[in-house]
């Protein structure tokens, strides 16, 4: 019995430290189209999708260098390059489904991940 509790309490502990470090962040939500990000994603300071000009609307307080959209297998679709705080995607660049943004910004080698759901 002893052990049982020390296994529950062990597991309900990993539960929850890996719950708090998986903090998404819905970037973009409506009725077309979902960007999440996964915590650690703090450069954006707004996002919105503009119904008429169909575009994902990003603004960081870094610049990005590119952005990489890659599908479900991981494969790279485009790469856009930006160099700039404002970010703009066309929906047209995606079909229906699901794909990876990838955000690297500038001076960095590591690429950050946002999910993209287009419905």
């Amino acid at each position: 019995m002893k052990f049982l509790i020390t296994l529950f309490a062990l597991t309900t502990i990993n539960i929850s430290v890996y719950a708090g470090d998986f903090n998404p962040d819905v970037l973009i939500s409506n009725e077309d189209i979902e960007v999440i990000a996964i915590a650690g994603l703090n450069f954006f300071q707004s996002s919105y999708y503009n119904n008429e000009s169909e575009n994902l609307n990003f603004f960081t307080s870094k610049n990005i260098s590119v952005v990489k959209i890659f599908n479900l297998n991981g494969e790279l679709e485009f790469q856009l390059p930006v160099m700039s705080n404002n970010v703009q995607i066309n929906k047209n660049l995606f079909a229906s489904g699901r794909y990876k943004l990838g955000f690297l910004l500038e001076g960095q080698s590591n690429i950050h991940y946002a999910h993209v759901t287009v419905k």
